[in-house]
């Protein structure tokens, strides 16, 4: 490549790019790769385009079939659109890629409004209603990313409905902020929250500048080198390897000076910002003999994310990188430890000692045997309490059942002795681990020197107080110790409400959330989003956590609810949509409450010829051809461009057994929180399409 030349891809490029053949995309990269290394060589015929709004536009010669767009800004081209000449040279026609005056950012936008601009043929219902942003001057709408272009069209928008319409011909940071203006943020919070100074203004011809700002990085990828050049056009495309969201970017980049906590709703890219944090993490931050945890809740999710990380990091960074599951960490730090105890994981076996254990209830007492159990998942266990004493002291807010001093007394019978049950059976309980491993850590007589300079945490919302105090209790406190992440709506094993602050991680001042969904349809978000309004959520750090900035960038239809009569019909439907989705079949995810019923199902389609695997491990060497099957836990962290929600059935949405089990309306009204949570987890794994289907009696969620 010239020492000269620098070039940037734009995600359209790059959107453009995987449509095309793979054949072609190779005569596509070679054909970057020569001009990189030699503008100037004869046969490549970089054209200026005659007929075009910007006069930057360029075309590059593939072959005599296809043609690529790109913006000659003196030593600076950047990659826009590639597609047959045809369309490549009338997508050029309709397109600009300019500098914001007042943002700064490079942005590439249609300028073809026509469709969104006509006068309506009937009334407009919106006619007499006062326009969104009137408020805003100009220059105000250009900070928050309007083309100077798009300031008529933008000034005319009356509706969140024509704010919609507009979006397609608007660059995301615009339609964003347009998006959180209208819904409550303020002008200055959003500027605040993007770094942008409200009084700078940007040379607009200095591509060079506006290629290093936060807001042009979202859309552009730089190449420094032929070597770099080389690793982007042979990699796959995946999108959240090389652009990152301005909001993403500065958390996963730069030092933090102390715990951060990052939230946001389903498909706002907190996993991906995870991994991004330990990649620059282990780029920049860790020294000789250390290494960044990260760590999940579930082994399943670890395993995803140690693959992902494979990709994003490479071979060399990810040797500094462990990647584990917090329960599988304490089992084997326990067992390096001589640990005199098993950790039991087994529900069954716990259920057994507690009937034991209930034997012990005194007379006077009339609790049920689930009371003694929430008690202890809910007060005991998150508080560490070992004695009567420290349990009569215990605070216990968000508990239905009142208690004075003397029954609280009695019931410490009940749990006394079921500690000693566990005890006598050489068991512990994963809290109990979790517990003992941190006072092993913090006794200085074990001199217990962990490697890890920084920890990572990803899904915090279903780990509980023992976990993150172990997990506090493992890294020093300083710059860059815990970078957490998190989302209570997503919360689906058990009830680990926690307190950060009151676990010795101070996040103040060092929050931040996603609000912007970039995996699912606006529709699909709203549905499952609705599923959870007037349930209130907490934000892991004592407050609530409030969805209403909650946004998708893309639309669709939303979810469908088909309802049948017997279990038969569902299966014959189920294997009507895996025929005629316009998804392969390995796109497609049909997912149920339990085991049982995914077994059901998948037995119901392979007698109609249907190929399936349940999903239980990690989806490596996979056949493509065959329909996903799983779990709503197991589904969590992936995702489909096609997802149906089978037996979506009363008794089942919301599991009749485990509703029933409560020991109050209180703890009632917790379950069915959390089984809300597990339909909006397995609905928010859908890209494009998400269904529901019942049969028999329909869940009342529906």
């Amino acid at each position: 490549m010239s020492a000269e030349l620098k070039v940037a891809f734009s995600d359209w490029y790059f959107n453009a790019l995987t449509k095309l053949q793979p054949n072609t995309q190779a005569k596509v990269n070679q054909s970057i790769m020569k001009l990189m290394a030699n503008p100037d060589l004869p046969g490549l015929n970089l054209e200026k385009l005659k007929v075009c709004k910007d006069d930057s536009f360029r075309s590059l010669r593939v072959d005599q079939a296809y043609r690529v767009i790109l913006s000659a800004q003196g030593n600076i081209l950047l990659l826009l659109w590639v597609d047959h000449h045809d369309n490549a040279y009338k997508w050029a026609e309709t397109h600009k890629c300019k500098i914001n005056a007042e943002s700064g950012a490079i942005q590439l936008f249609e300028t073809e409004l026509k469709k969104e601009t006509e006068v309506p043929e009937q009334a407009d219902p919106n006619e007499y209603l006062p326009a969104l942003f009137e408020t805003l001057k100009d220059k105000q709408l250009m900070k928050l990313g309007v083309p100077e272009d798009h300031l008529a069209a933008v000034r005319g928008i009356k509706s969140e409905e024509q704010l919609d319409k507009l979006q397609g011909f608007l660059p995301d940071e615009a339609y964003e902020g347009l998006f959180l203006f209208h819904v409550g943020q303020s002008y200055d919070e959003i500027l605040t929250e993007r770094e942008v100074n409200q009084e700078e203004q940007f040379n607009t011809t200095d591509f060079e500048a506006a290629l290093k700002r936060l807001q042009t990085l979202s859309k552009f990828s730089v190449v420094s080198g032929e070597t770099e050049l080389e690793e982007i056009l042979s990699a796959s495309m995946e999108k959240w390897r090389i652009f990152l969201h301005p909001s993403q970017r500065r958390l996963a980049t730069g030092d933090k000076n102390g715990p951060v906590r990052v939230l946001g709703g389903a498909g706002t890219g907190k996993t991906v910002v995870a991994m991004h944090r330990a990649n620059w993490l282990a780029a920049n931050r860790v020294r000789p003999g250390e290494k960044i945890l990260f760590t999940t809740f579930t082994k399943n999710l670890a395993q995803d994310i140690h693959d992902n990380l494979k990709t994003l990091c490479g071979e060399s960074l990810l040797k500094q990188i462990e990647v584990v599951n917090l329960d599988q960490w304490v089992r084997y730090f326990l067992r390096k430890q001589q640990y005199d105890f098993e950790v039991c994981y087994d529900q069954d076996q716990l259920n057994s000692l507690w009937k034991e254990a209930y034997l012990n209830m005194p007379a006077e007492l009339d609790f049920s045997l689930e009371f003694f159990k929430e008690e202890w998942e809910q007060v005991i266990q998150p508080q560490g309490v070992t004695t009567c004493d420290e349990y009569k002291r215990a605070k216990r807010i968000g508990r239905g059942t009142r208690l004075n001093r003397k029954q609280r007394i009695d019931i410490w019978n009940v749990f006394e002795a079921y500690r000693r049950l566990l005890t006598q059976h050489g068991l512990k309980e994963v809290s109990d681990a979790y517990r003992d491993a941190a006072d092993f850590i913090a006794s200085a007589d074990n001199h217990i020197a962990l490697p890890y300079s920084s920890i990572i945490v990803d899904e915090a919302q279903d780990m509980g107080s023992q976990a993150l105090k172990l997990i506090r209790a493992m890294v020093p406190e300083g710059k860059n110790d815990l970078f957490i992440v998190g989302d209570a709506h997503q919360r689906i094993y058990g009830q680990n409400k926690v307190v950060l602050g009151q676990l010795g991680i101070n996040i103040r001042g060092r929050s931040a959330k996603l609000k912007i969904n970039y995996r699912t349809t606006d529709e699909i978000r709203k549905w499952a989003t609705n599923l959870l309004h007037g349930h209130p959520v907490d934000d892991l750090d004592g407050g609530i956590d409030d969805n209403s900035l909650y946004k998708s960038l893309t639309h669709g239809s939303a979810p469908e609810h088909v309802h049948l009569h017997t279990e038969e019909e569902q299966c014959n439907y189920l294997a009507e949509v895996v025929k005629t989705s316009e998804y392969p079949a390995g796109h497609i995810c049909v997912v149920a409450r339990t085991n049982k019923e995914v077994q059901k199902i998948a037995d119901g389609l392979a007698r109609r010829g249907i190929e399936t695997h349940i999903i239980k491990t990690s989806e490596a060497g996979i056949k493509d051809s065959a329909v996903r099957l799983a779990t709503v836990h197991r589904v969590k962290g992936l995702e489909f461009d096609h997802v149906v929600f089978a037996s979506f059935n009363d008794g089942l949405v919301p599991l009749t057994w485990a509703m029933d089990k409560t020991a109050d309306e209180v703890s009632r009204e917790a379950h069915e929180l959390l089984e809300r949570s597990l339909v909006y987890v397995a609905l928010t794994r859908a890209k494009k399409i998400a269904q529901l289907v019942s049969y028999g009696a329909a869940s009342t969620f529906a």
